[in-house]
């Protein structure tokens, strides 16, 4: 968990701090699965494996929270650093696609919690093809 101390101008005092606020590392993974669904031709979030989530346990005693998703932060006090594991649809630019996601997560993070993000690494662990979609009727074993 990060504290982010809240310093605003008092009116007519000059220096007041009013108290701190506290941001979960959930709230800063959340918010990075929100910005990765709202762009264009990010199929899903990868699930971790098994090995990656005693790893992420790990890492979580370390003081690096991470999600049973593909998402890992590490929020200090006033930055945080991202990795985030995606599964990118077929025939979309993955360069462009890496770029927007970035982007979208570094203006998400900064406008709504205040804290600087330091980076954003992004692994493509799979693409998604629209006829790997399984129908209803061929998903079915018995009637």
């Amino acid at each position: 968990m990060t504290e982010v101390i809240t310093t605003t101008n008092n009116p007519g005092h000059g220096t007041p701090q009013l108290g701190k606020t506290t941001i979960s590392d959930e709230v800063v993974a959340q918010l990075v699965e929100i910005a990765a669904k709202e762009v264009q031709g990010i199929h899903s979030i990868a699930q971790q494996g098994i090995g990656e989530q005693i790893a992420g346990l790990t890492q979580r005693l370390s003081g690096k929270w991470q999600s049973g998703q593909g998402i890992a932060v590490e929020v200090g006090e006033r930055e945080v650093a991202i990795d985030l594991r995606i599964i990118a649809n077929y025939g979309v630019k993955v360069s462009d696609l890496a770029v927007r996601l970035r982007l979208a997560i570094i203006e998400r993070i900064e406008s709504l919690l205040g804290l600087r993000v330091k980076e954003v690494n992004i692994q493509v662990s799979g693409l998604f093809f629209p006829e790997d979609k399984p129908t209803e009727e061929h998903s079915r074993r018995v009637e």
